[in-house]
């Protein structure tokens, strides 16, 4: 009977073929819908051999060799950006340079501010341009040629404009070497004479209502440095602002420039007409000017009228009239001066 059953046993008996690793993967408990790992999105695992690549994607390698052959031609594809860079680079360079300066220049002109010392300064070099040049011209205009009219007033607009430019710069660099001056002399009466410098504190405290102690406890702070004493006595007690240092060359600029500017308008006509109309540019010289004189008052007025004052029509009406009655006295006076003088004078 146990024969029997071992019999039975061993004939019913079949050979299992070895799984494979196919063959797991193909029979896995878990289906793919059905796996226990989530997936997970957008997550980027780099491989075993691999590098990253400048723009941040991952490179596969299956090798050393693999490797250095990917990395030379990323050398290469880089060598090659960087010369058509460098060969295209020096113009791109020059127009981003010229672009930056032009909107740098447009800035600057946006943004552009005169200081009223600069707007005083203008008004004088263009307040002597129109009143001496047309009346020079005015004057030359009697001997009744008008080449002699223009070369005159030309020689005379140059020789003006350099004398004003230099006369501004000279005054402004004397005030400015004046305020060295009074730091210089504060400075020596802070540190020899510590009473008087003192005694000026309180001086300019007083009209504030300050009492004795108050006053006694501002000076004793100011004392604890002799830069900040200077400062506070140069500022409050000497009333004197440190001059701007390219205040010399932009006051003989201004000045100078204002000048020629002022004085050009009245030679316009007398080189549009001919050489013995010379009558004739007066006339038009003078009716610009008139224009061109009140235009300049009225303005003035306007323009330097402090906030809390009137701006009326009234005043820039009365500026105007008193800037042509002083251009045109200068010119009335000046053409019979010369009349005089030409007709009393044997050739």
């Amino acid at each position: 009977m146990s024969v029997v059953l071992l019999k039975n046993l061993f004939q019913f008996k079949r050979p299992v073929a070895p799984r494979t690793k196919s063959a797991r993967s193909a029979k896995s408990p878990h289906p793919p819908s059905q796996s226990p790992i989530p997936a997970i999105d957008r997550v980027v695992i780099p491989p075993l051999h691999s590098e990253k690549h400048p723009e941040g994607s991952w490179i596969e390698t299956t090798s050393s060799a693999d490797l250095e052959a990917q990395a030379s031609v990323i050398h290469s594809s880089s060598s090659a950006s960087e010369s058509q860079n460098c060969r295209n680079g020096p113009q791109s360079n020059d127009s981003s340079q010229v672009t930056s300066w032009f909107r740098k220049a447009c800035l600057a002109v946006r943004t552009f501010r005169p200081t009223p010392r600069m707007i005083s300064d203008a008004i004088i070099g263009l307040s002597d341009g129109m009143t001496v040049p047309f009346a020079l011209t005015a004057g030359l205009s009697s001997l009744g040629n008008t080449r002699i009219v223009v070369l005159g007033g030309l020689a005379e607009l140059i020789a003006g404009m350099i004398s004003m430019g230099v006369g501004g710069a000279l005054g402004a660099k004397a005030e400015s070497e004046g305020y060295k001056a009074s730091v210089a002399d504060t400075t020596r009466l802070v540190t020899n004479s510590s009473a008087e410098a003192s005694a000026l504190v309180h001086d300019v405290l007083h009209p504030f209502d300050f009492d004795l102690a108050q006053r006694d406890a501002i000076t004793a702070k100011l004392m604890q440095s002799t830069e900040r004493m200077v400062d506070y006595l140069m500022r409050f007690h000497h009333q004197e602002k440190q001059p701007d240092p390219s205040r010399p060359m932009a006051c003989g600029i201004t000045i100078g420039l204002g000048y020629a500017l002022g004085g050009l308008i009245p030679l316009i006509p007398y080189f549009c007409v001919g050489n013995h109309e010379v009558l004739k540019a007066l006339w038009i010289s003078v009716g610009t000017m008139v224009v061109t004189l009140f235009l300049f008052g009225s303005g003035k007025t306007v323009l330097l009228a402090e906030k809390n004052q009137d701006k009326s029509t009234w005043k820039a009406i009365k500026g105007g009239l008193e800037m042509v009655a002083i251009g045109g006295g200068s010119a009335a006076v000046a053409v019979g001066l010369v009349h005089g003088i030409n007709s009393n004078v044997p050739e």
